[in-house]
C-alpha cells in the first residue's frame, strides 16, 4: 500500500477555504474524487491510500466563482509498484 499525497497551489486570487478537486484515474479506469481546501496562501494538500499497483493519473481543478474563472492543472502521471518481499526457509534435521 502507498499513501499518496497530492498538493499544489492556486494563483494569488485564491481565497482561504476554497475547494479544490483532485480526480485520480486508477489502473482499472475507475476514478476517485478527492477534495481539499486551500489555506491562507492558496496551497492545498490531500492524502489517499492506494493498494493496487499500476499506472495512475491525477488532475486538480477548481470551479469558477464571481471573481475568478475555473482552472485545471495538467494531468500528472504516477506509478505504484509492488513491494519486494522475500521468503526465508529453515530446515532442521532431528
Amino acid at each position: 500500500m502507498a499513501n499518496v499525497t497530492f498538493s499544489g497551489k492556486l494563483s494569488a486570487q485564491a481565497a482561504t477555504g476554497e475547494q479544490v478537486t483532485v480526480a485520480v484515474t486508477k489502473p482499472d479506469g475507475t476514478k476517485d474524487t478527492l477534495t481539499a481546501a486551500t489555506d491562507t496562501t492558496g496551497a492545498f494538500t490531500v492524502t489517499q491510500p492506494y493498494t493496487v499497483a499500476g499506472s495512475y493519473s491525477a488532475v486538480a481543478s477548481v470551479l469558477a466563482d464571481a471573481q475568478n474563472s475555473s482552472a485545471q492543472s495538467p494531468a500528472v502521471a504516477f506509478t505504484i509498484t509492488v513491494a519486494n518481499r522475500t521468503v526465508t526457509l529453515n530446515v532442521s534435521l532431528a
